[in-house]
């Protein structure tokens, strides 16, 4: 049995190590309306760390989805094993106060490194080596300012933060003024270093899912998720795997390379994580304007929005329908009423945590092509 817990904070209290630290009011607003999003991806005699006040909404999807896991202030049960969003020291603190068994002290500081973004040095140099045609260029990992602009020339960079997430501390320079400079320089105080890699003409996002256990790794699925303002995560396409594939290479990418991808990093994945990680995480890639793939932009060592949006559609759409999973601020302007087949959605929306007025909302809705494309 486990007891999951919804941390979207995680990227920023790996920053932190074993020091305490305030969440800003939106991170915190985005932690408690969510707190009922893992009852989707939850099994029978499971739990849910949080309290649920909305009665009406927790009996209306678990009486039509079938969701069986208990929303819980804590466990008193020692076979509860903690499930976190992301591990952390903090994570494994706030489980391990609510009653669960956690990972040793040393696995959450050997995941905590690997969640550096320097890992996707390791992997790009990696994938040169096993794939027979041209990815793009490496990222550089830089310490100083002076480094960095020996890299920033005529052509724009990313610069990004070791540890960050949902768009957050990475950021377009194209030219290094003083206000970069001072952005760059408080990165590099606090985390010691930053990642740069080339700019790409970008055409789509989207990511590979994968699962770890015991040393292994399996490849699970696609994730093709879309961005709101700032480049911040807007939401996941609700579809299957062959269906997402097929709009990969609608938007460029070449059938035979995203196979050869999903098909070497398995085995590149396993033997950098070893068997640190057990879970689900996710490798960001995305596709540029001339059809290259650039395969791993990331690596996300949680589970991530897109497993939540894979789940969902295997275990609650209904069959060859489509849709989107999205996280949003406040509610919708409209919402079509639910059609609900063996508790599966065929059509319209549904709260996937309980409904917010003026906090963040979970909505999963399908019923249409239209709904995917008016989000890519």
């Amino acid at each position: 049995m486990k007891l999951y817990l919804f941390n979207p904070e995680n990227d920023i209290a790996l920053v932190h190590g074993r020091r305490g630290f305030t969440m800003s009011p939106i991170v915190s607003r985005l932690r408690a309306d969510g707190a009922m999003l893992p009852m989707w991806y939850a099994d029978k005699g499971d739990a849910v760390l949080g309290v649920c006040r909305d009665y009406v909404w927790l009996r209306s999807v678990c009486d039509a989805f079938g969701l069986c896991a208990q929303p819980v202030g804590s466990v008193d049960a020692p076979e509860y094993a903690g499930s976190p969003w992301g591990w952390s020291f903090d994570s494994a603190r706030c489980l391990t106060d609510a009653g669960a068994s956690v990972i040793g002290d040393d696995r959450i500081e050997r995941i905590a490194m690997l969640s550096h973004r320097r890992i996707s040095v390791e992997v790009m140099n990696r994938l040169r080596e096993e794939l027979p045609f041209a990815i793009p260029r490496v990222p550089v990992e830089v310490t100083d300012i002076d480094s960095l602009a020996a890299i920033v020339g005529d052509a724009p960079v990313y610069v990004k933060a070791p540890w960050s997430s949902s768009g957050r501390g990475v950021f377009e320079v194209r030219k290094l003024d003083e206000r970069v400079k001072a952005r760059v320089n408080g990165i590099l105080r606090r985390q010691g270093s930053v990642l740069v890699e080339e700019s790409l003409d970008k055409k789509r996002d989207f990511a590979m899912l994968f699962r770890a256990r015991d040393g292994q790794v399996e490849w699970v699925g696609y994730s093709l998720f879309f961005n709101s303002a700032g480049d911040a995560y807007g939401g996941n396409i609700l579809a299957g795997d062959d269906l997402i594939e097929d709009m990969l290479v609608s938007a460029g990418a070449s059938r035979d390379k995203l196979h050869a991808i999903r098909g070497v990093l398995p085995s590149i994945l396993a033997g950098l994580l070893g068997d640190v990680y057990n879970g689900y995480f996710g490798v960001d890639m995305l596709i540029a304007a001339d059809g290259m793939i650039a395969p791993c932009v990331e690596v996300n060592l949680r589970m991530t929005m897109g497993g939540v949006a894979h789940i969902l559609t295997s275990r609650y759409v209904s069959p060859g329908v489509t849709g989107v999973f999205r996280v949003m601020h406040g509610l919708p302007e409209a919402t079509a009423g639910a059609v609900i087949d063996e508790c599966r959605l065929k059509s319209g929306s549904v709260y996937l945590t309980p409904p917010s007025d003026s906090g963040f909302n979970f909505v999963m809705e399908v019923g249409c092509q239209d709904i995917v494309d008016r989000n890519l």
